[in-house]
C-alpha cells in the first residue's frame, strides 16, 4: 500500500478520533470543566483546559485534514505527552493505552509529513512550491 494512502488513513483516523472523542467533549463542556481540569504546567485549570482543547480539538482537525499538519501534529504530540506523563502518571497501562497510540501516531505525522493526499500538498502545489512530497520511505 502506498505510503501516501497510509498517511491519509492515519491522519483521518487519529485526528478524527482525537477531535471527536476527546477534544469535542472538552470544548462542549468547557465551562463545567474549567475550574477542575488538571493543571500539569501550573498555568491554572482554565488555561490548561484551553491548551488541551487547542491540542485535542483544533490541532487534531488540522492534522486530520492535512492542513499545517506538521505544526498540528507537534501540538497534538505535546498535548498527548502531557496527558501521558503528567495527568495519567501512575495510572494502569490500560488507562494510558489510547494516549500512547495518539502520541505515536502524531509523532509519525510530525516526522513523515502529511503525504500527497492533504491540504498542505494542495496548497503548496497551487503556490508552485512542489506539493505531494513526503519524507516517508520510498516504495521499492
Amino acid at each position: 500500500m502506498p505510503s501516501n494512502v497510509v498517511l491519509l488513513v492515519l491522519r483521518l483516523v487519529v485526528g478524527g478520533n482525537l477531535a471527536w472523542l476527546h477534544g469535542w467533549d472538552k470544548l462542549h463542556h468547557f465551562a463545567a470543566k474549567a475550574s477542575s481540569y488538571p493543571d500539569p504546567l501550573g498555568l491554572g485549570s482554565k488555561y490548561s483546559l484551553v491548551l488541551a482543547v487547542a491540542g485535542e480539538f483544533f490541532a487534531a482537525i488540522l492534522m486530520a485534514t492535512g492542513f499545517l499538519s506538521r505544526i498540528a501534529a507537534f501540538f497534538v504530540s505535546v498535548t498527548t505527552a502531557l496527558t501521558l506523563f503528567w495527568v495519567l502518571h501512575g495510572t494502569p497501562w490500560k488507562a494510558r493505552e489510547v494516549w500512547e497510540l495518539y502520541f505515536a501516531a502524531s509523532m509519525t505525522i510530525l516526522l513523515l509529513g502529511s503525504g500527497r493526499f492533504s491540504l498542505d500538498s494542495l496548497v503548496w502545489k497551487k503556490l508552485g512550491k512542489g506539493g505531494g512530497k513526503s519524507t516517508a520511505p520510498a516504495k521499492r
